[in-house]
C-alpha cells in the first residue's frame, strides 16, 4: 500500500506540473488572441480612414433581406457531448453552395489594410481555437488530478 501512495504522490506532481505548463500556454495563447484582436481592429479603422467612412462601414453588411450565404470557416467538434479537440474547417469560394468570400462585400479594390486585417481576425479565430484545446487539455488534466487527490485519500 505504501508503494502505491508513492505512485499517486508522483503521478500528482508530473500531473501538476502539466497544469500549470498548460495554465502558462492558455495565458500565452490569450495574450496573442488579444494582440491580433487588436491589430485587426487597428487595420480596418485604418481602411475605413483610406476608403473613407461610407466605403467600410456596417452598411456594407449583410441584411435579413440579402442572400443567404456560408461561412467559409466553420468549427469542428470530435463529439457533440464532450468534445476533446475541435478544429477548423477550411472551405473554398463556391458561389452555387453558398460559399461567398465577404471582403467582397466591400467592393472589389479593396485596400490592403482591410486585406490585412481579414488575415489578423483570421489568425485570432485560429489561436483561440487553440487556446479551446488548451482548456480542455487543462480540463482533463484538472479531472485526472482531483480522482488521483480521491485515491490518495482513500488509501
Amino acid at each position: 500500500m505504501e508503494a502505491s501512495n508513492k505512485d499517486i504522490c508522483e503521478l500528482m506532481d508530473k500531473l501538476t506540473i502539466e497544469v500549470l505548463d498548460l495554465m502558462e500556454d492558455e495565458v500565452k495563447q490569450k495574450i496573442e488572441i488579444e494582440k491580433n484582436s487588436n491589430s485587426g481592429q487597428l487595420l480596418m479603422a485604418k481602411a475605413r480612414y483610406i476608403q473613407g467612412h461610407h466605403t467600410v462601414s456596417a452598411s456594407q453588411l449583410p441584411t435579413e433581406n440579402s442572400p443567404e450565404f456560408k461561412a467559409l470557416t466553420t468549427l469542428a467538434e470530435d463529439s457533440e457531448e464532450s468534445p476533446s479537440k475541435v478544429a477548423l474547417e477550411e472551405h473554398s469560394v463556391d458561389k452555387e453552395n453558398g460559399f461567398i468570400d465577404p471582403i467582397k462585400w466591400f467592393g472589389i479594390l479593396v485596400p490592403q489594410s482591410l486585406q490585412l486585417a481579414r488575415n489578423r481576425f483570421k489568425k485570432t479565430v485560429e489561436l483561440a481555437v487553440e487556446c479551446t484545446n488548451t482548456q480542455l487539455r487543462l480540463n482533463k488534466a484538472l479531472v485526472q488530478l482531483e480522482g488521483l487527490r480521491e485515491m490518495k485519500v482513500s488509501s
